[in-house]
C-alpha cells in the first residue's frame, strides 16, 4: 500500500492533468517513458519527474494533506528549496513564469512543452 505522500502526489498529478504546478511542463509519475509521446528521451525527461511539493513546508507546520500538497517537477521543486532566501509561493511562481517567458527556465525542448496543453 502506498504511503500517504505517494497517494497525495498521485492525486495532485491527476488533478493537475500531469502538469507542474509552477512551470506547467508535463511530468512523468512512474517512468520517464511516459513522456515519449512528447518526444523526450529518458535523460532529458529526468527533470520532469513528478514530486510532491508542500505549499507550506513541513518544517513550518505544513501537513501531508491534499490541500497542502501539489505536484511539481523535480527541477522546480529542487530550485525552490535551493534558494538562499525562501520566496513565498506567489513570489516563486511569478519568478518561474518570468523566466519561462524569457526562455531561461528549462532546456529548449522542454520549454516548448510548457506552452502546449
Amino acid at each position: 500500500m502506498p504511503h500517504t505522500i505517494q497517494r497525495l502526489r498521485e492525486a495532485a498529478f491527476g488533478n493537475q492533468n500531469g502538469r507542474c504546478y509552477y512551470c506547467s511542463a508535463p511530468m512523468w509519475l512512474h517512468t520517464p517513458q511516459e513522456l515519449r509521446t512528447h518526444g523526450l528521451v529518458r535523460q532529458r525527461a529526468r527533470p520532469l519527474r513528478c514530486t510532491a511539493e508542500h505549499l507550506v513546508a513541513r518544517m513550518e507546520g505544513g501537513q501531508d494533506t491534499a490541500d497542502n500538497v501539489v505536484a511539481a517537477c523535480e527541477l522546480c521543486n529542487r530550485r525552490r528549496h535551493a534558494r538562499k532566501r525562501l520566496l513565498t509561493l506567489a513570489q516563486y511562481r511569478a519568478l518561474v513564469q518570468r523566466r519561462l517567458a524569457m526562455g531561461r527556465w528549462h532546456a529548449p525542448e522542454i520549454l516548448a512543452l510548457t506552452t502546449r496543453r
